[in-house]
């Protein structure tokens, strides 16, 4: 599996309990990009100590000047309450060489093995991810004129082969440039690839305050904890699954 990340400085200590998670349950992951604000190594706490126990291949992208070439200054979607590095992944047709990649939000901990998701056969679909059924309450159909399927871009797998063929960041972020949105880069994606989109199971983009069902812990692959940053998971649903996870990081990495 090829796996990519983003995120700002301010969120590096979440980033490395995601990836700790991420290779804790997943034995098979061939490389790891992250989008970051740096490109030194050094400047992630812990991030040496996570490649040196798993020999994981990663390379780091600084996105910060690669941001400003892509969305227009003065443009409306920049310095929402959304962080501006959201739109990283749909810049990763052009950033990286790969046909492939599996996008992880930082707001999540892998749970268990997520190799299902790299066999899936994505040949006609641009992307693959989990209905957003917060959106189908708020009128996101009808505010884009969208028919088709709307994925939530927590977890997606892009098929960037077929995106770069058919000029599709472009699209992507023409629709940015000329648009006020309500989720930024969630929109631009799902209102060009409405008609080429593959629905994930829900359990690979567990979201309670967007699907507001109640899921069995025990089948949940991917908890991401989408919304309202301010207490980050103190009061949100199922935030001892974190918790456990940051707490078995530090039995290990405390050292």
């Amino acid at each position: 599996m090829i796996i990519a990340m983003s995120c700002t400085k301010n969120w590096y200590y979440y980033l490395i309990i995601d990836l700790y998670s991420l290779l804790e349950n997943n034995k098979n992951i061939q490389k790891i990009y992250l989008l970051l604000e740096t490109d030194n190594i050094k400047d992630i706490p812990n991030l040496d100590k996570i490649i040196k126990k798993y020999n994981v291949k990663l390379e780091i992208i600084n996105f910060n000047n690669i941001f400003d070439k892509l969305v227009n200054k003065g443009n409306i979607n920049r310095d929402t309450i959304y962080s501006n590095f959201c739109f990283a992944r749909l810049a990763l047709p052009s950033l990286v060489k790969e046909e492939k990649i599996i996008y992880i939000d930082t707001d999540a901990i892998v749970l268990k093995d997520i190799s299902h998701l790299w066999k899936i056969d994505m040949t006609d679909y641009y992307v693959a991810g989990c209905k957003d059924y917060g959106i189908i309450r708020d009128g996101t159909y009808e505010r884009l004129g969208i028919n088709g399927k709307y994925v939530n871009s927590g977890v997606i797998i892009l098929n960037l082969k077929k995106i770069r063929e058919d000029n599709i960041q472009e699209k992507w972020f023409e629709v940015i440039n000329n648009n006020e949105l309500k989720y930024p880069d969630q929109d631009a994606l799902n209102l060009i690839c409405q008609n080429h989109e593959l629905y994930l199971p829900s359990m690979y983009n567990y979201t309670w305050n967007v699907t507001k069902e109640i899921m069995c812990r025990e089948y949940i692959k991917v908890m991401h904890y989408a919304g309202p940053k301010i207490q980050w998971v103190v009061d949100k649903y199922y935030a001892e699954l974190w918790y456990s996870v940051e707490e078995k990081f530090w039995e290990e990495f405390d050292n």
